[in-house]
């Protein structure tokens, strides 16, 4: 089983010793930070799996910390006091996955991590795959409209053009995908490529033709 890496991010000195010697004791690789200016340079430097952070720090706050982490695909657990609560709520509400109450207690804050670094894991496998579902979808879209142009150009079948594409995407060794850009794109062209307007005759009759006083 893969370490997880940890960023443990707080302004208090004795929390960063104790809790970061506490997490490295059970098995976590852990950076640690004493400011959030400091977390995103550590962050952008070498990403950590989670991102654990004071709520409440000078310069950068956690909350404000926690908007940049998200914006580079960090996820974060919050460290916070009693009074906190509304604010951790408030971020848990914007994509949080959770929070640890201080005075810390390392043993009980073990499973809270865990269970975070897991739904990040899920978070991870779901975006993924809504991605892959957007370009299955986005692929089939421009195949079946290159389908249609060739099937309307050629008056032939839907399994012929198929077959067309696909056995020209073989020959030149690339995507079905790429092929039907390229019947795409051809087909824009010749759109925008219109004729002329045609330009009305002078009224000496056109080009070609001497005027009357010219007649000899």
């Amino acid at each position: 089983m893969q370490t997880s890496t940890l960023l443990l991010v707080d302004d208090d000195e004795v929390v960063l010793a104790t809790f970061g010697k506490g997490l490295r004791d059970a098995g976590f690789v852990v950076q640690l930070a004493a400011s959030g200016q400091e977390a995103l340079m550590k962050a952008r430097k070498a990403p950590p799996d989670l991102a654990v952070l004071d709520l409440r720090m000078p310069g950068l706050s956690g909350i404000e910390t926690a908007e940049f982490m998200r914006d580079m695909g960090i996820p974060v657990l919050f460290l916070s006091a009693y009074d906190d609560y509304d604010s951790v709520e408030q971020a848990i509400a914007r994509g949080a996955l959770g929070y640890l109450v201080k005075p810390i207690d390392v043993v009980r804050a073990i499973p809270t991590i865990r269970a975070a670094l897991e739904r990040a894991r899920e978070i991870r496998e779901l975006v993924e795959q809504k991605r892959r579902l957007t370009n299955a979808v986005d692929t089939g879209s421009l195949v079946n409209v290159a389908i249609g142009i060739l099937m309307e150009r050629h008056r032939i079948g839907r399994q012929e053009a198929f077959d067309s594409m696909r056995e020209r995407s073989r020959n030149e060794r690339r995507k079905v995908r790429d092929v039907a850009g390229d019947v795409l794109s051809a087909w824009s062209l010749v759109n925008d490529l219109k004729p002329l307007p045609v330009k009305p005759s002078s009224a000496s009759g056109g080009p070609g033709r001497a005027s009357k006083g010219e007649i000899g």
